[in-house]
């Protein structure tokens, strides 16, 4: 098997077969809207190159699941599927409170943070959010769930996989700079 396609590096694997996703976006609901367009997806998965998008077949932009202790912000549901969800307009008024990481990610990100939880997302820093934390994070999610499935391996979701995707992530938003 040490000659096979299979056993080729990534890098190689992806520059042989990877396409640019398909990216759908669905209507948002009443109240919110969906801060990257689809046309901002594909930019970015371009300027993440084909080592990275391989094997992701498509980016949708969906109305948001309904959720009360959590920021419905994007998610890999599939091999190969990933869900961006659609956000109120700013500012934001949680009824929950962010943990410290989540604060500083918001923060860095560009977010305005006031004491009684009111989230404000000035000029386009919501977009580059979506594309820079939120996209990056599940793209860094696919490869590592790509990987262990052409391994053959389960990918359940472990601190160490976290991790892993925010490290992937973190090297995908330099590329977006």
């Amino acid at each position: 098997m040490a000659d096979s396609l299979r056993s080729d590096p990534r890098r190689i694997r992806a520059a042989r077969r990877a396409t640019v996703p398909a990216v759908r976006a669905r209507r948002a609901q009443p109240g919110h809207y969906h801060p990257a367009s689809a046309g901002d997806v594909r930019d970015a998965l371009r300027a993440f190159g084909e080592e990275f998008y391989y094997g992701v077949e498509l980016v949708e932009l969906v109305p948001a699941p309904r959720l009360s202790s959590r920021l419905p912000l994007g998610r890999l549901v599939a091999p190969g599927r990933i869900l961006l969800f659609d956000q109120a307009r700013s500012p934001w008024r949680l009824g929950f409170r962010l943990g410290p990481v989540d604060r500083s990610r918001l923060v860095e990100a560009g977010a305005v943070l006031d004491l009684h939880g009111v989230v404000s997302w000035p000029g386009d820093t919501l977009r580059r959010f979506m594309l820079q934390y939120v996209l990056t994070h599940e793209v860094g999610h696919h490869v590592l769930q790509h990987e262990r499935r052409l391994r053959g391996e389960r990918g359940a979701r472990t601190r160490e996989h976290e991790a892993r995707a925010e490290a992937i992530a973190a090297q995908l938003r330099s590329r977006l700079r």
